[in-house]
This record gives structure tokens, C-alpha cells and sequence, in this order.
């Protein structure tokens, strides 16, 4: 949800007016989510562990407007098959929201948990694998976001600014260059959309592709290598033209 400070220095606004101005943005995602299929679960990056670097009157201005927004917010969500933060089996939607959260520290919190139980006995080094690791990364039974298929970040800059790191690695990225108060449902439907036309193989290969002829194998490895090295440029210049319309 990045981009808030700036809409509303364009605007020549306080910043603050820019926060208020996401709350309606992040209304029309949740509402947005809800009436798309096969969506159960909407993390939202509210506040960063960095966040608390920025001047300390927006600091302040910024949790003020959020509990308000959580408190003045719950029933109608509630009403509407949302929950924040926990996922009663009637809801459709879960709505995590993250609040002081930092990816990197919640890996180094997780290693040490780790390294703990292997300095006390209780666990073996080689009994540590990514699935061990993951069930560190969070706590609250019911505040376990799964990983993402799809990030979403507006304001233009193309980074995950430590956001939900581990549980990222396979998630697609859209970055868009709207500020988050003026994302609506068309920037959602575009973004899913996208998300639509591309092929998740997950490190592995499409079903086509494996079926190679021995005979041919040499020249199908030779063909991708061709195109992984002479057409570099112009794949990269096709996907992130995607990315910007």
C-alpha cells in the first residue's frame, strides 16, 4: 500500500491526508477480493518495522488511524465475510493485517528460535528443513497467512521493501506505478488478470516441454540457451511492459 505520502504531496497535502485517503483504497480491496473467486486470504502491508524511522508525528498519526480504522471497521467486515486476522470456517476471507513487521527480523527470530532447540537437545540440525523453518514464522494459529500467489505493490517502486520474504519466493509480482489511494477495481482486475496469463511451473517445467525426443534433447537445450542469452533484452522488455500498462 505504498504511495499514500506522495498522492498527497502532489496534491499539496499533509501526508496524513494521504493515509486517510488509503483507508478507502484498501475499502475497495477488501470488497474487491470478496467478490472475486478463489481469493480467501489478503495480507496488507500497514506498517513496517522501518516505519518507525519516520518522523515521529506521522508515526503517531499513522497508529491512531489505523486502530480507528480496525475498530470502526470490524463489523462491517465482519458482516460482509471478512475477518481480520483469524479465519472462522464461516468467513470467506481472511484480512492479515501486518503492524511493526519486518521480514528479515521474523527470519532471524525464526533461526534463533531454531538455534535454540538445537543448542538445548531438543532438535537435530538435519531435522531442519523449510517446512520446519516456515512453522517459525509466525506464532497465532489463526494469523498464519499461507504463502502468496500474487504481490501487489503500488506507488511505483519494484521492490518487496521486507515484505513476507521466505513465504515469497515463488508469489508473482505486480508493481504498479498508481498511488495506493487511488487503486480501485479496475487496478485489481488488471492485476489478477495478469496474474491469469502467466505460467507457474514452480522451478519445474511445463508438461510440453518434457516432452523432448531423446534424440532431440541436444538441440532443445541449445534452442533455450539461445534464448535465455541472445534474447535477454527483449524478454525482459516485454515483461516489464506488461507490468507498466
Amino acid at each position: 500500500m505504498d504511495g499514500n505520502g506522495r498522492w498527497a504531496c502532489s496534491r499539496g497535502l499533509p501526508r496524513v491526508e494521504g493515509h486517510r485517503a488509503g483507508v478507502q483504497a484498501l475499502r475497495r480491496l477488501v470488497r474487491g477480493c470478496l467478490e472475486l473467486d478463489g481469493v480467501d486470504t489478503l495480507t496488507v502491508f500497514a506498517f513496517s518495522s522501518e516505519n518507525w524511522d519516520r518522523p515521529r508525528a506521522e508515526v503517531r498519526a499513522l497508529l491512531v488511524l489505523i486502530e480507528s480504522t480496525l475498530l470502526s471497521e470490524m463489523d462491517s467486515l465482519i458482516a460482509s465475510g471478512a475477518a481480520a486476522n483469524r479465519r472462522p470456517e464461516h468467513k470467506r476471507l481472511l484480512l492479515c493485517v501486518a503492524l511493526s513487521y519486518g521480514a528479515r527480523q521474523e527470519i532471524a527470530h525464526a533461526a534463533r528460535e531454531l538455534a535454540s532447540s538445537v543448542a538445548a537437545g531438543e532438535l537435530a540440525p538435519e531435522d531442519i528443513d523449510d517446512g520446519l523453518f516456515a512453522t517459525h514464522l509466525h506464532r497465532a494459529s489463526y494469523s498464519v497467512p499461507t504463502d502468496p500467489d500474487l504481490v501487489i505493490r503500488t506507488g511505483g517502486h519494484q521492490r518487496l521493501s521486507n515484505f513476507l520474504l521466505y513465504q515469497s519466493a515463488y508469489a508473482e509480482l505486480v508493481y504498479l506505478a498508481t498511488f495506493w489511494p487511488d487503486f480501485d477495481a479496475t487496478h485489481l482486475d488488471w492485476a489478477v488478470s495478469e496474474y491469469g496469463r502467466r505460467q507457474r511451473t514452480f522451478g519445474s517445467l511445463l508438461h510440453d516441454e518434457t516432452m523432448i525426443e531423446r534424440g532431440d534433447e541436444d538441440l532443445a537445450l541449445h534452442d533455450e540457451a539461445t534464448f535465455e542469452c541472445g534474447d535477454k533484452d527483449r524478454a525482459m522488455g516485454i515483461k516489464l511492459g506488461g507490468l507498466e500498462r
